[in-house]
Formats: structure tokens, sequence, C-alpha cells
């Protein structure tokens, strides 16, 4: 850690308690993993006492912005507030993105007894879900490189290719860092994450930039059958369209659907 940013670090642990609503400030981002710029922001999570984050989380006020506290020049502390239950339903059930949000986090201040042992219980790869995830990343990809991006291109549906050429750049990646139980950290990184993949179809981050600069039809398909030869998807077409109608359109009879379907 560059000496800055420990500094900035000590600088508002000092301040926060000050504040009786705050219960411990943990590390996150770049700096907690060690890979840091001397430029670098630094991340931090807030672990609150739980009425005041109810309360901040019914105002939609859980971010943290100090521009203050950094004696270098553009620094700034970039936060989130969170409450115990937080990280506890991170550990138990925790989405990929939000497990990998906690890698190398360590707790700078803390009133809380075991903080860091819970902490450390997050960023875990969860393999109880491996098997269904590379079943359901499968499905994804057979009715995007076979089914949309060929109803795209005889339709005239620009939108539906670019769509089609993503979709199977992302499932292609979660299939990639699921074989190798690495945790999908999010968009921005994900070909980041798959760079440090060891088993992986030959060509894949140069196949997926071509795909994705100018989609058609044939790098769609060529694209799927690569992955589809990697490893053994597990399942047939027929059952990859029920996977697909399961997880893209009915997805709202186990839960509330997501942000793209409300």
């Amino acid at each position: 850690m560059h000496e800055h940013h420990r500094r900035a670090l000590e600088a508002l642990a000092e301040e926060i308690k000050q504040d009786p609503d705050v219960l411990a400030l943990v590390t996150a981002g770049s700096v907690a993993q060690g890979r840091a710029r001397e430029s670098s922001d630094v991340d931090v999570f807030l672990i609150l006492k739980d009425e005041a984050y109810e309360r901040r989380k019914n105002s939609n006020d859980l971010s943290y912005l100090n521009r203050e506290i950094c004696d270098y020049e553009g620094g700034y502390i970039d936060g989130k507030m969170v409450n115990v239950r937080f990280l506890e339903l991170a550990a138990e059930r925790g989405s990929e993105p939000t497990r990998n949000a906690f890698v190398g986090s360590k707790v700078v201040y803390s009133q809380l007894e075991g903080l860091q042992s819970l902490i450390d219980r997050i960023p875990v790869y969860p393999e109880e879900n491996r098997e269904r995830n590379l079943r359901d990343f499968y499905a994804q990809i057979y009715l995007y490189g076979y089914y949309f991006s060929n109803e795209a291109a005889q339709k005239g549906n620009v939108y539906l290719l670019h769509h089609s050429a993503t979709q199977l750049v992302l499932f292609g990646g979660r299939i990639i860092l699921a074989h190798n139980r690495l945790l999908f950290p999010c968009h921005k990184d994900l070909m980041k994450a798959e760079k440090q993949a060891p088993y992986k179809p030959e060509g894949f981050a140069e196949q997926a930039e071509v795909l994705l600069k100018e989609p058609t039809v044939d790098k769609c398909m060529s694209f799927a059958a690569m992955l589809l030869g990697f490893r053994d998807p597990g399942i047939p077409f027929e059952q990859a369209v029920s996977l697909f109608v399961d997880n893209n359109e009915w997805n709202w009879l186990e839960h509330e659907p997501p942000l793209t379907d409300r």
C-alpha cells in the first residue's frame, strides 16, 4: 500500500470515530488488493449501525465521498455504507461481484468483535453454484450464438445483433471464470479477469474483440462453437431453450425481475 493511501485511511479512521453511526472501516478495491496506482482513489466500506443503515437506505443515501481527507493530488475516498447483516448475507449468498468487492479487504477500525473473520468469508468462490451456472451460461451461448444472432441478421436488427455479441462475450467470459473457479468481478473488469484464467480457449480475448468491433452472424456462430468446444456444455440445444426461458423470461416467478425487465 502506498504511504499516502495509508495516511488517508488513518485520517478517515480518526474522523469516523467521532460518528456514532459508524461501527467500522474496511478497505476495498485496488488499495485492498495491492494493485493501486499512486493516483488511485481509496475505496472503503463503512459499517453502520442497523438504524443508521436503514435510515440511509430508505433515503437512497448509502454512498460516501470525501475529497478533503486525502493529501495527494486528485485523491479522494470512495465508499459504500453497509451493516453487519449485509456482510453476513454476502458471506452466505452474495453475488460474485459482491464477493469480489471484498477481495483483500482488511479492517482498519472496528468496534465489532470478529469482523475480519466475517469479512474473510465473503470473497470465496461459491462452489455450490458452479455446475448450475455453467449449464445456464451455456444455454445463453446456444441461444445467442445460433438463434438470436441469426434472427438479427435475417431481419436486419442491428440492436439484437450487437446485443447477441455482447452476451456471447459476457457468458463466454463467465464460463471461463467458472471453469477456473474465479469470481466474476464486474462488467468493467471481465476481460482483465479472463486474462488471469489459466484454462481457456486459445485466442478468446482476440476473438471477443473482433466480434464486438464488427459483429456478424458468422462471427457469433464461430465464437459459440469455440466455447462449446472448450468443455462439454452438459445440455443439448433443446434443454438450452427451456433454461434460457427460465432465466431470461420467467425469472419473475421466483423473485423480482431484473431492472431490465421491470
